[in-house]
């Protein structure tokens, strides 16, 4: 019994001497990639289908804090789904986020929860003919989960975008969106 218990103590010591020299040695800035499925909520559920989406990150844990900063770059992709018969279009948002990320501490997998804010490209096309497109503000939050594999970082996490679009049904609402992501970073 005694020796099951030193063992226990040892193996434990062990682990948490690893997660400590390992969370020491994390490199501040990080680069990732990710991609998903996009599903529309609210007012443009009714003019798109789920589409996909990619995104690219930078990251900056702050040092001593479960903080990291960071910027993003996405690629969002719909088919429209309320168009006459016969027609076919797609609509498009590009977006350039900066965001803020609270990381709890609770071992090699890591919940977070995240909010940024940014600028959200929105275009389409119908039949081939595109409409000019438009940048507007929009803002994000979400959960997600980050997980070591070894020297680089998967995570997986949903969001909901709210982009101030005043070009829904009524033309006066907001286009939303949740994004669901998976990724690395490196």
């Amino acid at each position: 019994m005694q020796r099951r218990l030193v063992m226990c103590v040892v193996l434990f010591s062990v682990a948490l001497l690893y997660s400590a020299t390992a969370t020491a040695m994390e490199r501040p800035f990080k680069i990732g990639f990710g991609g998903g499925v996009s599903v529309p909520v609210s007012d443009a559920k009714s003019a798109f289908d789920n589409g996909f989406h990619g995104k690219a990150l930078f990251q900056w844990k702050v040092p001593s804090l479960p903080l990291s900063l960071g910027t993003s770059l996405g690629y969002e992709k719909f088919d429209l789904n309320s168009l006459a018969l016969g027609s076919t279009g797609t609509s498009r948002i590009l977006s350039a986020l900066g965001n803020a990320s609270y990381h709890f501490p609770i071992g090699p997998i890591k919940p977070y929860i995240t909010a940024g804010l940014g600028a959200y490209n929105v275009g389409s096309t119908v039949d081939g003919v595109s409409a000019p497109s438009q940048t507007k503000f929009g803002i994000d939050g979400g959960l997600g989960v980050q997980f070591s594999l070894g020297g680089i970082s998967a995570f997986a996490e949903g969001r909901i975008e709210n982009i101030y679009t005043d070009q829904g049904i009524n033309q006066s609402l907001n286009t939303q969106v949740i994004p669901v992501t998976f990724g690395v970073l490196f």
